[in-house]
């Protein structure tokens, strides 16, 4: 669907302010702007008499859940980082190097693992030994995690008491590659990002993070003055009971609890 029908499928199904509805695709894009519309659109079982305005509003509610995720992954990330931080104090890394079929030498950490060494890409180094910490930081989640997947069963168990770590970690991957990287969050489907979520909560550090993640998530759809409802309720993450009982299955490990 190019520009012009997409336009005109829109000004024909809603009730609009044209505008506010170009203001709306020049801001974010035509494709990201029919996406976010789809989503819409299959949430609210509804494709005519959509307002732009409340099609806007659920593209700041977006925005606002993908930045709170943003801060909750940070927290996690830099959990499992600090995890294996401790447990490889003092430690360095050799560096391995192989020319590429580009005339390009490509560089790579030697992790240990048991007998074997783990060996993940690296453009920030060249020769080492670089410290186990210094090379840590420069690793993206999927890396991390990698590595986290490689430690032994008595090691991981130090981490979290958590049976299904590994496949919720991954899960959270998953997760932050979609806020990272600034897609829409509602095209993995409602469920499947309210599942990340609580599987991101569940695995916090501490009991006040998860407390006041809970809070805040289900306090973003509504107005922080008038606490009225700004959007439907199916277009918006809220943790029920049930939800909290999960999250809170796991107790933190880590982290003195507040």
């Amino acid at each position: 669907m190019d520009s012009k029908q997409f336009k005109k499928l829109f000004l024909i199904k809603t009730n609009n302010d044209k505008t506010l509805f170009n203001t709306w695709i020049k801001s974010l894009g035509l494709d990201k702007c029919q996406e976010i519309y789809n989503n819409y659109a299959l949430l609210t079982d509804k494709t005519f008499n959509i307002r732009v305005r409340n099609i806007i509003d659920f593209t700041l509610y977006e925005y606002s859940l993908s930045e709170l995720l943003y801060s909750i992954l940070r927290i996690q990330e830099d959990c499992v980082k600090a995890f294996l931080a401790n447990l490889n104090y003092g430690k360095v890394l050799n560096i391995e190097s192989k020319p590429s079929n580009f005339s390009k030498t490509k560089y790579y950490f030697l992790f240990p693992y048991e007998k074997e060494f783990l060996r993940i890409r690296t453009f920030n180094y060249t020769e080492g030994p670089v410290n186990y910490y210094d090379a840590l930081k420069t690793l993206d989640f999927g890396d991390v995690n990698l590595i986290f997947f490689h430690l032994s069963k008595e090691q991981q168990q130090m981490f979290s008491n958590n049976e299904n770590i590994l496949d919720e970690l991954d899960y959270t991957r998953k997760l932050r590659n979609y806020v990272y990287h600034h897609n829409i969050l509602f095209s993995l489907g409602i469920e499947r990002l309210k599942k990340s979520i609580i599987l991101l909560l569940k695995n916090l550090p501490s009991e006040r993070h998860k407390k006041y993640y809970i809070n805040q998530i289900n306090s973003l759809p509504f107005d922080p003055s008038t606490k009225i409802r700004l959007l439907n309720k199916n277009l918006v993450i809220h943790l029920d009971a049930n939800d909290r009982k999960e999250i809170n299955s796991i107790k933190p490990k880590l982290l003195i609890r507040y």
